[in-house]
Formats: structure tokens, sequence, C-alpha cells
């Protein structure tokens, strides 16, 4: 494991040509959750599968949204890492803003639909989904018969409930506007095509990762404060997390990085080159055994830099290559997707002087 951000160790193979992998914070959730059911009273376990196995089909749903929504505009979808609220990666590589918000936009609406269409089921039914996000204490999902009486586990309104419920926790999960959540990839992509200041470079969404954190920390602790139930220790860490990732990320944009296509992903074709002027101001008298670190970390990303850009290279004239030979007809589907990738990142760096 390199980085937990973006371990994701089971791989559940190509659908449609997409890899799809399982982040290791979903796995740990589905262990985590299975073993309280177990510790539980009454060891609820089947019926804690149950939901946990919605879940992915929400998850699925969700991104089969982002899929959609890049197809639509003529790009394809490389890798989904599916985590408890989604995709820990960008769902796709498009060129410009407008079809980066576009496509960020397909999840939420995806889980909007589910929502909605699975209320009005309910209601045929005979249910009532009250639509509180910290209902899930309650089996079903908080779904509740008209009697007032919880639906028969196992039964097509159980399941239903659940699939309502489940849509509506990653629907607000993901109007969060931080990474690595759906609103936060909308923001970005919204102010690098502003052009007012809004560059992949902008401190904006850094700051407003950074208030978002803070209000989900204070939501928190008043829900432990106010009910003493786990909602709240879910608001805090999901606090903790905002917090991790804007701190990587203001690391990377100091190395010269930006967050778009790699760890949630980032990229390194363009953002702060002064790498110079970054490095002059390292001061070896009485480092810092903290500054050390940190400096032995920049000087890792910038290795690692550099073996992507020179890899990227080598495989670029081996396409460039099998063009020649064979034309354009013969590449497959990933090699296109990485001529279209590669060949837009040498278009978008700055040009030197």
């Amino acid at each position: 494991m390199t980085d937990p951000w973006t371990w994701s160790p089971i791989s559940l193979g190509r659908w449609g040509g997409v890899r799809v992998r399982l982040h290791f914070f979903l796995l740990l959730f589905l262990v985590t959750s299975l073993l309280f059911a177990a510790l539980a009273d009454g060891r609820p376990v089947g019926r804690t599968a149950g939901w946990l196995f919605v879940l992915l089909i929400v998850l699925a749903w969700h991104e089969l949204g982002h899929a959609l929504a890049a197809l639509w505009i003529g790009c394809e979808p490389d890798e989904v890492r599916l985590w408890p609220l989604g995709n820990m990666l960008t769902a796709s590589t498009p060129t410009r803003s407008a079809e980066q918000a576009l496509v960020a936009a397909g999840g939420p609406l995806a889980s909007f639909l589910g929502l909605f269409v699975s209320v009005i089921a309910l209601r045929f039914g005979g249910a009532n989904f009250p639509g509180n996000p910290f209902g899930g204490n309650q089996d079903a999902g908080g779904t509740l018969l008209m009697d007032g009486t919880v639906p028969l586990p196992s039964s097509p309104l159980w399941w239903l409930g659940w699939f309502c419920y489940l849509n509506e926790v990653v629907l607000l999960a993901n109007l969060i506007p931080a990474l690595p959540f759906d609103l936060g990839r909308l923001l970005r992509a919204l102010l690098s095509g502003s052009g007012h200041g809004g560059s992949r470079d902008s401190m904006l969404p850094l700051w407003t990762a950074h208030s978002s954190a803070a209000v989900l920390a204070l939501g928190g602790i008043a829900r432990l404060l106010v009910s003493g139930t786990g909602d709240g220790v879910v608001l805090i860490g999901l606090a903790v997390l905002i917090e991790l990732i804007v701190r990587a990320e203001a690391l990377w944009l100091g190395d010269g990085g930006y967050f778009d296509d790699g760890v949630f992903g980032y990229d390194f074709s363009e953002g702060y080159t002064s790498l110079e002027s970054s490095a002059a101001a390292v001061q070896p008298r009485r480092e810092s055994a903290l500054r050390r670190w940190r400096r032995r970390r920049s000087d890792q990303r910038r290795r690692l830099r550099a073996k992507l850009d020179a890899a990227e290279d080598r495989r670029m004239d081996a396409i460039l290559e099998k063009i020649h030979r064979e034309g354009r007809d013969s590449l497959t589907r990933e090699e296109n997707r990485f001529l279209i990738r590669v060949s837009s990142k040498y278009r978008n760096r700055p040009k030197t002087p």
C-alpha cells in the first residue's frame, strides 16, 4: 500500500470497459458493519448484510449516472474506486470545465432520481419514508408502514426502504462542496473555467473545503451532545477526512501539482511550476523532523512526477508509431482514451518563454 487514498485492493473486473475496484474504506466499512452486527443484541447479521448489498447497488447506480453523463459528451470513464459514498476518483477525463461539471453532476442526479422514484413506490406500497438522513439506525432505513410499524425484514418494502434511504445519504453526502464529493468536483470545474481567478490552483476550493469540514465537525459535536448517537461520530469522521484531503492537496499545490486525475486524481501536467523558488525557501539550518519529512516527501513526489512523465512520453511514442504503421482505427478504446487525455495535457501545458 503506497497511499491510503489510492489503495483499492479488490478488483471487480471491467464493466463496459471501465475498471471497477473496491476502495479500502468501503472494505473497512463492510467488515466493521458486519462485526458490530454480530456483537449487537439479536445478532442482526443477515439484515446488515442485506442493506450492505443494497448499498453496493446504490453506489453502482450513482456511478452509472457519472458514466452516462461522460458517454453523452463522448468521454469514457477510466477507472472507478468505490468507497461508501461514491467514487474516490474523478469519473472521467473530459478536457473542458463545462464537461467536467456535467460529469460531476451525473452521480447526484442519478441518486436523486433513485430517491424520487423509490419514495413514490413506497407511497403506493402503503409505506412512508420520513426523509430523515439520521434515520438509518431504525431498520428499513427509517421507513414505516402506515400503521407505524417497520416492514418485515426481506420484504419488498424493506428492500425498497433501504434503497430509498441509502440513495438519500449518498445524495446528501455528495452535495458537500469539498473533495472527494461530487459538488466539490463540480465547484472546482466551474472555477477552472470561470476566468476570474478560478484556475485549478485557486485557493477558493480549499477554503470551501475547510469551511465544510468545520460545519460538519460542529454538527457532529452537536449531534453527540443532543442525541448521543453514532451519527455524530460519522459527521466528525467526514470532517476529518475532508481536512486530511485539503492538507494533502495544499502540499501537492506547493509541490507543483493539483487535484484532478491521480490521487482523487492528481495530474502532473500543470499547476505551480516554481519548484526552484520553493526549494530555495527550505532552511537547512536547525531543520525540524517534520520539515525534514515534508522535504523528503516533496523530493519523492518530484521524482515520481518525472517518472510518470517519462512513462507517458514512451507510451505516447509507441501509440503514435502504431498509428503510423496501422492507422488510427487500430487503437483500442483504452489507447484512444490515453491519446486524448495526454494530447489535451500537452496542449494545456504552460508555454515556456
